[in-house]
């Protein structure tokens, strides 16, 4: 089997380059950071440089496979609408085309469950429930219209949508760096009293899933949510980091609106005066005040999914593999 995997030199990209490996792929590697991307290279991988958001540099760059994972995305919770857009959707645009051009059987469009987010308590969410509007954030939008460019465009290539909660494991650059820096602050605001209940996932877990999504028969324009299966409450999960880094933090119980409020007046003067991403933002303040859970039985019942590793694995490879705390 080959396969062709999009922003291999990212922190999911990557993992799932390794796991599709040792399940015996071929796989061509595309990515635009060319140190990271040299390091792929194997018996089994070879590595191109290649900016998804030229078209024609997409066409130039793929070639004949049997499944494309196009896991590049500017995954972000902050940055400009027209970056969004253009890594986002027209990337997305330009992998389907690619992938109809050279007759590829199938592509696996790794999207987000952020497509779901609305500040407001869910609990168990089944594919279906999406958003159509009024999306949390650019990142949400583009996400969503990348899952519509691929259903609704193509013609002879299946299409498969994974939606995964809260990545997390060695190399992780979002979810528990942006925690670690408030931890690292010495004090942590509790919403709620950190009973708000979250769905993460470790990253060996994803590539597990996408194989699956890539192998399985049957799958045209499916879509699967997909987590670890184990839930907990935000001050539980704030508690296991807490262990790990042996810092001392002192929980700082704050109204929701207040911090909300706090955290749209750091936005704005980050737009206002075009700086990078303000330590706390609305969406991210929301993922603490509000539960998400996914409900994850097609994926068990399609692709026959089941975690292979535990969270408390998840975390703890996060931390004796080097990544920063």
């Amino acid at each position: 089997m080959k396969a062709i995997v999009t922003g291999a030199t990212g922190f999911l990209g990557s993992h799932l380059v390794k796991y599709l490996e040792n399940q015996g792929y071929q796989i061509l590697a595309l990515g635009r950071n060319k140190d990271k991307g040299l390091k792929l290279n194997s018996s089994q991988t070879r590595f191109k440089v290649v900016d998804l958001t030229l078209g024609s540099h997409v066409i130039n760059a793929f070639e004949t496979a049997d499944v494309i994972f196009h896991c590049a995305a500017f995954s972000s919770a902050w940055g400009q609408a027209q970056q969004f857009y253009l890594a986002n959707v027209e990337a997305t645009r330009h992998v389907l085309n690619a992938a109809e051009y050279y007759n590829v059987k199938r592509c696996v469009y790794v999207s987000s469950t952020s497509v779901y987010f609305d500040f407001t308590d869910k609990f168990n969410i089944k594919e279906n429930q999406v958003l159509t509007s009024g999306f949390v954030n650019e990142y949400a939008k583009t996400k969503y219209l990348g899952e519509q460019v691929m259903l609704n465009e193509c013609r002879n290539t299946e299409v498969v949508i994974i939606r995964p909660r809260g990545i997390i494991g060695e190399g992780d650059t979002s979810i528990f760096p942006r925690i670690l820096a408030l931890l690292n602050k010495g004090v942590f605001p509790l919403l709620n009293q950190g009973q708000a209940l979250v769905d993460i996932t470790y990253v060996k877990n994803v590539a597990h899933a996408l194989f699956l999504a890539g192998s399985k028969p049957d799958l045209h324009q499916q879509c699967f949510n997909i987590s670890n299966a184990q839930s907990m409450n935000v001050k539980t999960l704030i508690d296991t980091l807490i262990k790990h880094t042996n810092k001392s933090i002192t929980f700082l119980p704050v109204a929701y609106p207040l911090l909300y409020g706090l955290a749209g007046t750091l936005e704005s003067f980050a737009k206002i005066f075009n700086t990078k991403e303000p330590l706390l933002t609305c969406y991210a303040t929301g993922l603490l005040a509000k539960s998400q859970t996914l409900d994850i039985s097609a994926a068990n019942n399609m692709l026959g999914y089941q975690p292979l590793y535990s969270l408390e694995h998840g975390i703890k490879q996060y931390f004796t593999s080097g990544s920063p705390c």
